[in-house]
């Protein structure tokens, strides 16, 4: 089925690259499944929300198909997308909401299988597929155009048929069209929603306007490049301590580079060379070195350091701004966005960490940037401000225009410009940016059978602490290492990261704190770490395994925690675990690093707890091998997935391969669950995606787990679902998704639960 569908797939975007009109390539593509599926009729409605009315839009195998549309609710097609349930049914023309359209030749046809064409919680249409023999679809069948609604959905949602169908029942013919809608995907560097109209931000690129210039005076080019150098660091300065007014002194810390740049002797004698030796003006001088380290960069291959090449520019441009002020004597003003009256969705093509901080925070709702990626500076700086940013979004800038409206959503990496309705009205129902303190639930998340479900903080920046209790949580559930490495150009201290865990640990108030230790490699690289190239990363030297690789770099990682235990709740967790050898030797070091504490008479923790994440399944599938040597496990989800199903979460052509609802992988978390029940003084916990899913809340109860981990945002939410439900309910709804055959099976069966238990509140 694999093969077959990912060729259907690999077809359809074919046909959508090569047709520019939404109807033809709905045809094409209706045509080529009816061919693929073996199928005697492929029809694809679509939603009309302007009169609430389905449209045939497409077909293969019926006749006379141009006046075709009905109500919703109508018919057996209406039926389907009003409940938004697959039907599959045989003699069609039997059942009681069966609708005979004249001259269409449906009666032929004695089996009929309908799925809701469904994008990110908004159905926009339906696909039908008919035989002529009277037997229901079978399950191969049925999987298969699931796995390709989204798609279909996608295509519908992207393009101009919902507004033309609109425009047709409601505006005269002679009215100029508006700008088409548009959907851009993204790598979100900060989880949000926003929107707003769009800004679009010119990046201040000196370089452009720099030419081949020479001076005659040496000793005069190079007094005014000494004084430039000093102006620098002082700006620099200026703005570390405006973004320590923003944010936390560890995450401020990234223009600490920028000042390790200014203070390079192998830079600045670079540029010094081209001045003296060239007689370059220094402002060339600067461009020259710019481009050579540019190329240097660009030579290692690695996306942390193309990432990190942005500061450079950021702090050479700051260079060249410094010496046209000391040479010319004005004062280049700062950025000041003081046009913006509401809050503005940024769009650049760059964005430098200096940029962002010099804007007035307030009037920025999100930001949409062509280049950067989760290592880069400015993704930290909008996680640490709390700005929804979407980064490598290519060509944006030339596909908005200022005062296009814009919705962002992080939260499934997508930007919506010029939004149709349909998106509008979807939105209308998402909330906004943060929600206000005064809306959010503070009270303990407890079922209805009153059992108390824990959830707690994902948290990967001092700033964030906080929101833990704005947003209610108990404490850090995983508290991510990694993030304090990913913004220096060096292995930090002992020292350094004692000062930043001590301050995660004061600040929870005796709740626990959960620290992750470095989990770095694969999708997480730090290159003056990690930087060693492997065909297959993801199953290569990553988590505890590069750790145990680098034993003294991981003792004073190790020595760190430990000695900033003694301000908190210390839970200490290992990544990507595979074996207990692994783990025996993690606690042989950890003695060893508590030894040297005692022999140097330091304070440090002796009471804290270990645990491991679960990511890989020879841990899961072997669990009470674990549980004697620690005290509490947290699972996941994520990398857990990829592994089981052999699937790159990353891998958007093979990411829907690993569902969280597949029913094995919904019996893999049951069993665990099971398993801890045995060990009623061991915790277990999820900090995985699945988590912050509402819909999959039941079932991780229903598996036993009652401690869950989240992205802050996202707790009221998850709280409100926890409340709907007894855990009696939840461990009956997971078994009976353990018995199912596919992933959309039990989504259909939970989003309808889920969406009754909400409408029961409502009434």
């Amino acid at each position: 089925m694999i093969d077959k569908l990912l060729n259907i797939l690999k077809d359809i975007s074919e046909i959508i690259a090569e047709n520019n009109d939404c109807n033809q390539a709905l045809t094409e593509i209706v045509n080529l499944l009816a061919k693929d599926l073996d199928v005697n009729v492929c029809s694809i409605y679509v939603h009309n929300k302007q009169n609430n009315t389905l449209v045939l839009s497409a077909s293969f195998g019926l006749k006379d198909i141009s006046n075709i549309s009905m109500n919703v609710g109508e018919g057996l097609t209406g039926t389907s997308f009003e409940t938004r349930k697959i039907l599959n049914i045989n003699e069609p023309k039997k059942h009681p909401k069966f609708k005979f359209f004249k001259n269409s030749g449906e009666k032929l046809f004695k089996s009929y299988l309908a799925v809701p064409l469904s994008v990110g919680g908004v159905c926009v249409g339906i696909i039908v597929i008919q035989r002529e023999n009277a037997e229901k679809f079978d399950n191969y069948t049925t999987d298969m155009v699931k796995s390709l609604s989204t798609q279909l959905g996608n295509l519908i949602l992207n393009t101009q048929i919902i507004k033309e169908l609109s425009e047709k029942s409601t505006k005269p013919k002679n009215i100029v069209k508006e700008g088409l809608s548009l959907n851009v995907r993204g790598i979100p560097a900060n989880n949000g929603i926003a929107k707003g109209k769009a800004y679009i931000f010119e990046s201040r690129n000196y370089f452009k306007e720099i030419y081949h210039q020479t001076h005659s005076d040496v000793k005069k080019e190079l007094d005014i490049f000494d004084k430039a150098i000093k102006l620098s660091i002082q700006k620099t300065l200026d703005l570390e301590n405006k973004a320590l007014s923003l944010i936390s002194e560890a995450d401020a810390s990234i223009f600490n580079v920028h000042l390790l740049f200014l203070e390079d002797k192998s830079l600045i004698n670079t540029i010094k060379k081209e001045i003296s030796e060239n007689d370059h003006s220094i402002e060339f001088s600067i461009k020259i070195a710019y481009n050579e380290y540019k190329k240097r960069f660009k030579k290692l291959k690695d996306s942390s350091f193309r990432d990190k090449i942005m500061d450079i520019k950021d702090t050479l441009l700051r260079l060249v701004e410094s010496t046209k002020e000391i040479r010319f004597g004005s004062n280049n003003p700062l950025l000041h966005l003081t046009n913006i009256v509401s809050p503005r969705i940024l769009i650049a093509a760059e964005l430098l960490p200096s940029d962002l901080i010099r804007m007035p925070i307030d009037n920025i709702a999100g930001i949409i940037c062509e280049k950067g990626g989760i290592t880069a500076h400015v993704a930290i700086l909008a996680k640490a401000l709390d700005i929804p940013a979407l980064l490598g979004v290519k060509n944006i800038t030339q596909n908005v225009k200022k005062y296009d409206e814009v919705l962002l959503d992080c939260f499934t990496g997508l930007a919506y410009i010029r939004p149709d309705k349909t998106i509008k009205d979807e939105f209308k129902e998402m909330t906004i940016g943060r929600p206000l303190a005064g809306n959010i639930d503070l009270t303990p998340a407890i079922t209805t059978d009153g059992i108390r479900i824990n959830l707690r903080g994902n948290v990967s920046l001092v700033c964030e602490i906080d929101k833990l209790k704005e947003y209610g949580a108990e404490g850090i559930g995983l508290y991510r290492t990694e993030f304090l490495y990913m913004i220096r150009d060096h292995l930090p201290s002992e020292q350094e990261q004692i000062n930043v865990y001590s301050k995660i640990l004061q600040s929870s108030g005796g709740e626990p704190v959960t620290l992750r230790v470095l989990d770095c490699g694969s999708d997480k690289p730090i290159p003056y770490f990690s930087s060693i190239k492997e065909d297959n990363p993801a199953l290569g030297n990553r988590g505890t395994r590069l750790l145990l690789s680098n034993e003294d770099m991981f003792i004073t990682h190790l020595r760190a925690i430990l000695r900033a235990g003694v301000y908190g709740n210390l839970k200490l967790n290992f990544p990507m675990i595979s074996s207990l050898q692994e783990l025996q030797y993690i606690k042989l070091i950890l003695k060893k690093v508590e030894e040297q504490l005692h022999e140097e008479n330091i304070e440090h923790s002796e009471n804290y707890e270990i645990g491991i994440m679960v990511e890989v399944p020879s841990v899961a599938l072997s669990l009470d091998k674990f549980l004697p040597h620690i005290d509490f496990i947290s699972i996941g989800t994520n990398d857990l997935l990829q592994y089981l199903y052999a699937a790159d979460r990353g891998n958007d052509s093979v990411s829907q391969l690993s569902e969280f609802f597949e029913p094995f992988f919904l019996k893999i978390l049951f069993d665990m669950g099971h398993t801890m029940k045995k060990y009623p003084n061991k915790s277990i916990s999820i900090c995985g995606e699945i988590a912050s899913n509402a819909n999959a809340i039941p079932f991780l109860i229903g598996a036993g787990i009652y401690d869950l981990s989240i992205t802050l945002k996202l707790i009221p939410n998850i709280k409100k679902t926890i409340k709907l439900f007894s855990v009696e309910e939840c461990e009956n709804i997971i078994k009976k998704a353990i018995q199912m055959q596919s992933a959309s099976e039990v989504k259909q069966f939970i989003e309808q639960i889920v969406q009754d238990k909400n409408n029961k509140k409502i009434q």
